[in-house]
C-alpha cells in the first residue's frame, strides 16, 4: 500500500486522511469531543482529504489500474470510516468491495481484470482476501438492517426472499448482484464514492469511551464548512434525519458458498481436504487447510440462521415447548449433518496441528512470534470447536463440558493482547469475539467475570467490532445470569432460560437488542423481555438499556451460544 500511494492519488489521499484523523486523536489527549471539531485542525485536515480520495475514485476510469485501485482504495475507506465509528458508511464500502471479490470468486467475465492488477497477482488478491477475511465474518452480524432496509416486510413477501442474505427455505444462492442485474466492477468503483451527505452515526475514536452528547452534538450540528464524507445513497440511521430514498440496485452481499473467496488457501498446492496430512510441515500448511476447514463450515451459516429464524423463540410462553424447539434444531437432518461433518474434520486438523503448536510453545523462548502465531491459530480452533458443540441447543452437560476451551481462549487472548502494541485500533479480526464469546457462554462464572476484565482492560476497535461495547454487552448479560440464579431454581431450569438470550445489532450497527428471560413479580412467570441501547457508553462503561416490543430481528449468535 505504501508502494502504491505514491503512484496512486485516490490512494495517498486517503491514507493521508487516515493518518490525519489519528493525529486529530492524538493530539487531543483521545478525547471524541475536542478531537472531531472544527478547532482540530487535524480533523479538518482528515475530512479534507478524505472528501477528495471520494471525489478522485467516483471520477475513475474502468482501468485495470482502475480496478486495482478500487479495490484498495475500499480497504482504506472502510479503515477510516471505522475509526469514526459511522458504521452505515463503513459496511457500504464492504459491500462494494465484496461485489468485486464475488466476481473475482465467480470467475465471470470481469474476473481477468481483476486478477491482471499487479505484476504478482496472485499476491495482490491474496493481500487483499486476508484484509476482507475478517470483514466479511464481522460485517454478517449487521446484514438484517441491511435486509430491512433495502427489502421492506412487504417486498420480501413480493419477492419470495432476501436477496443478498442467507437463503430462505427453496431459494438459491443468487448472484454477486442481489437485484438480478449485470454489475461490473467499474460500477462498484464508481458508486462506492459518490459526493458527500450528512453524516450517519455516532463518532467515537480509538481507546475512549463514546460519549453521548458529543455524539449527539455532532449528528445534528455540522462542525465544519466541509460536508460529512459519506455517500449519498448510503444507508442512513434514524437518528440522522429523513431516510433517503432507497436505490433500485442495492448493495449486496453473496451468501457463503463453497465459491468464497475470503478463505482461499495461500499455498496453491493445497485444494481438497481429504489431502490433510497426519501432522502439519509447517505454519503454512496448517493456516491453508484451516482456510479450507472454514469455508466448508461458513457453508452452513446461512442453514443455521434460517432454522434458528424459525423457531420464533421470543414468541414461547410455555417452558415444555421451549425445550422441545431448542432440542429440535439437532435433531435437524441438516444439522447432524454440519455438526458430524464439522467435528470429523476438527479433530482431523487439531491431530495434526498439535506437534507443530507445542513445539512452537517450547521453543517460544527462541522464536516468540512464531508461537504467538500459533496462539492466535488456536484461538480460531477452540471457537470453532464451541460453536459445533451448539451449547445453546444442548443440555447443561454439554455447557458444562466447555469451560475448559473457553479458559483456554481467556488465556491465550490476554496473552496475546498483553504483547500486542495496542494504539486502540486495528483492521484485523482480533481477539474480542472470543472473548465475548467466553464471557456470554460460559457457565463458570469465574471464567466470565476473567473475560469481561480481559476486555476491560485493553480496549480495541477491530474494523467493525470494539471491543468496550461487547464487554457492556457482557455485562448486561451477567445481569441476567445472577437474576435467573437468584431465584434458587434447579439448574437445569435456570439454563434452559438462559439458552432464551439474543442479541442484535440493528440500525447499521448503531443500536443494540439484548433478549433474555425475566421474572415477572406479580405473578412469578419467566417472559422474555427485549431490551435495546445504542452505542454510547455512559461513563462507567455500560449501556442504557431500555425496554421496548419484542421484535422480529434476528440474533447475531446464530444460536450457537
Amino acid at each position: 500500500m505504501p508502494q502504491l500511494t505514491l503512484q496512486e492519488p485516490t490512494l495517498r489521499y486517503a491514507a493521508i486522511a487516515i493518518g490525519a484523523l489519528r493525529r486529530a486523536y492524538n493530539e487531543e489527549g483521545h478525547s471524541v469531543a475536542s478531537a472531531l471539531t472544527i478547532d482540530n485542525q487535524h480533523y479538518m485536515n482528515a475530512i479534507t482529504y478524505y472528501c477528495e480520495a471520494l471525489r478522485m475514485q467516483s471520477k475513475a476510469r474502468p482501468t485495470r489500474e482502475g480496478l486495482r485501485t478500487a479495490m484498495l482504495s475500499s480497504l482504506l475507506f472502510i479503515c477510516f470510516e471505522t475509526q469514526r465509528a459511522n458504521m452505515p458508511v463503513a459496511l457500504k464500502h464492504i459491500t462494494h468491495g465484496f461485489s468485486m471479490l464475488n466476481e473475482l470468486a465467480a470467475c465471470t467475465e470481469k474476473a481477468p481484470d481483476l486478477v491482471s492488477i499487479a505484476p504478482a497477482p496472485p499476491s495482490l488478491v491474496q493481500e487483499i482476501l486476508d484484509c476482507y477475511k475478517p470483514l466479511e465474518l464481522q460485517s454478517r452480524s449487521f446484514m438484517g438492517s441491511y435486509q430491512k432496509f433495502f427489502f421492506p416486510p412487504s417486498q420480501r413477501q413480493q419477492k419470495g426472499g432476501i436477496p443478498g442474505g442467507p437463503p430462505e427455505a427453496g431459494q438459491g444462492t443468487g448472484s454477486p448482484n442481489p437485484a438480478g442485474e449485470t454489475r461490473t466492477p467499474a460500477d462498484n468503483a464508481s458508486s462506492q464514492s459518490a459526493s458527500p451527505a450528512a453524516a450517519s452515526s455516532p463518532a467515537s475514536q480509538p481507546g475512549t469511551p463514546w460519549q453521548s452528547q458529543a455524539a449527539k452534538a455532532q449528528q445534528t450540528t455540522p462542525h465544519t464548512g466541509l460536508p460529512s464524507p459519506s455517500s449519498q445513497d448510503s444507508p442512513q440511521s434514524q437518528e440522522s434525519g429523513p431516510t433517503p430514498p432507497r436505490p433500485q440496485r442495492p448493495p449486496g452481499i453473496l451468501p457463503f458458498t463453497k465459491h468464497s473467496p475470503y478463505f482461499r488457501p495461500k499455498k496453491s498446492s493445497i485444494h481438497s481436504l481429504e489431502e490433510l496430512p497426519r501432522v502439519f510441515s509447517s505454519a503454512d500448511e496448517a493456516q491453508g487447510y484451516w482456510g479450507l476447514l472454514q469455508r466448508q463450515m461458513v457453508q452452513y451459516i446461512p442453514i443455521l440462521s434460517v432454522i434458528t429464524s424459525q423457531l420464533n423463540l421470543p414468541q414461547v410462553q410455555d417452558e415444555a415447548e421451549l425445550e422441545m424447539k431448542l432440542s429440535s434444531v439437532r435433531q435437524n437432518p441438516r444439522i447432524s449433518r454440519f455438526v458430524a461433518e464439522s467435528r470429523y474434520w476438527l479433530q482431523r486438523w487439531i491431530e495434526a496441528y498439535d506437534p507443530l503448536y507445542y513445539a512452537a510453545a517450547r521453543n517460544k523462548e527462541q522464536d516468540l512470534q512464531a508461537y504467538l502465531q500459533a496462539a492466535n491459530l488456536r484461538i480460531e480452533y477452540l471457537v470453532l470447536y464451541i460453536y459445533t458443540a451448539m451449547p445453546r441447543f444442548s443440555g447443561l452437560i454439554t455447557a458444562r463440558g466447555l469451560t475448559p476451551q473457553y479458559r483456554e481462549i481467556n488465556t491465550l487472548a490476554e496473552m496475546l493482547l498483553r504483547v500486542r502494541p495496542n494504539c486502540g485500533f486495528a483492521m484485523d479480526s482480533g481477539w474480542t469475539w472470543p472473548l465475548f464469546v467466553s464471557a456470554f457462554g460460559c457457565r463458570d462464572p469465574s471464567v466470565r467475570d476473567d473475560a469481561i476484565r480481559i476486555l476491560g482492560e485493553y480496549p480495541i476497535r477491530n474494523a467493525l467490532r470494539d471491543s468496550r461495547v461487547f464487554r457492556a454487552i457482557a455485562l448486561k448479560n451477567q445481569l441476567a445470569e445472577q437474576e435467573s440464579a437468584s431465584c434458587g431454581d434447579d439448574e437445569q431450569l435456570q439454563w434452559l432460560r438462559l439458552r432464551r438470550r439474543e442479541v442484535v445489532f440493528e440500525d447499521f450497527g448503531t443500536n443494540i437488542v439484548f433478549r433474555s428471560a425475566k421474572r415477572e413479580p406479580e405473578t412469578g412467570r419467566w417472559v422474555v423481555v427485549e431490551e435495546a441501547a445504542n452505542f454510547t457508553l455512559q461513563a462507567d462503561g455500560t449501556l442504557d438499556w431500555h425496554v421496548q416490543p419484542i421484535s422480529s430481528s434476528t440474533s447475531i449468535l446464530s444460536g450457537v451460544c
